[in-house]
């Protein structure tokens, strides 16, 4: 009978204690990093405006993160995330009949966390980069509504992920 209390005791403390968690609640920044403020991405791309939509998503993936808050004054922020968009490639997929079905996109940036509660780099990657594949949705068949489209996705899974490599680790 005390057997079968020992295995879920036995398998939550080893859960707990090995670093297990579920995706977006973690944060393995350092406990004094409570606030961020991101700077508007400098864009090396030929995409125009693509600099505003991937700034945006940042804060957002931050925001819908618990134990950091997204500020926007510099005086206020424990940390500061910064970035260079370097590339970003837009290649879609046709069809016999010349519709697209599907794109694929790739960001290349430059991304750093600076902690200014110890004035120095926190985490940076110069060379970041995301790729992805996308379907086109039911609708969209002509490239430049697709484009943006794209740009949206991309953005938007570009911010979880660095999230997820700053907060998670993976």
């Amino acid at each position: 009978m005390k057997i079968k209390w020992l295995i879920p005791i036995l398998l939550m403390t080893i859960l707990t204690h090995c670093g297990y968690h579920l995706a977006g609640l973690g944060n393995s920044l350092p406990d004094h990093i409570k606030t961020i403020r991101i700077t508007v991405f400098k864009n090396q791309s030929y995409e125009y405006g693509l600099e505003n939509i991937l700034t945006q998503e940042m804060a957002d993936s931050f925001n819908r993160r618990a134990g950091i808050d997204v500020v926007r004054k510099s005086g206020s922020a424990d940390a500061v995330l910064e970035g260079i968009i370097k590339e970003y490639k837009y290649v879609p997929t046709l069809n016999a009949q010349q519709k697209v079905t599907q794109y694929y996109i790739s960001i290349k940036a430059e991304i750093r966390l600076y902690d200014l509660v110890k004035d120095e780099v926190y985490w940076e990657n110069k060379n970041y980069i995301f790729h992805e594949i996308y379907k086109v949705s039911g609708g969209l068949t002509d490239i430049q509504s697709n484009r943006q489209e794209a740009w949206q996705d991309a953005a938007e899974d570009f911010a979880e992920r660095v999230a997820s490599v700053l907060l998670e680790g993976f």
